[in-house]
């Protein structure tokens, strides 16, 4: 009996932790906050989040490192991944971005 119980915890402790890993890793991933970012990036794919008001992203590659990193609808539009150019950002927004 007591080897059940010490299962049924170390199981759920098991779920609780990697549940917490796993929430944790995608809202960091997802939205750093990076400012006073530019040079010259690689854009691999821009995305949409439909909540109200929308939300525009673009994912932009330096080497080994990435940034998720919010776009104004112009610049959305604008942006047909892949492509590079030079980046500019300040408060975790993409101020200027030109191929």
């Amino acid at each position: 009996m007591l080897g059940y119980l010490f299962i049924t915890i170390v199981v759920l402790l098991l779920f609780i932790f990697t549940y917490q890993h796993v929430r944790r890793f995608f809202s960091e991933s997802k939205k750093q906050q990076t400012t006073g970012l530019s040079g010259y990036y690689l854009v691999s794919h821009t995305y949409e989040e439909t909540n109200h008001p929308s939300h525009y992203y673009g994912v932009f590659q330096q080497g080994e490192h990435s940034y998720t990193l919010e776009l104004t609808l112009q610049l959305y539009l604008q942006i047909k991944p892949p492509m590079r150019g030079k980046l500019v950002v300040q408060d975790g927004k993409v101020q200027s971005f030109e191929p």
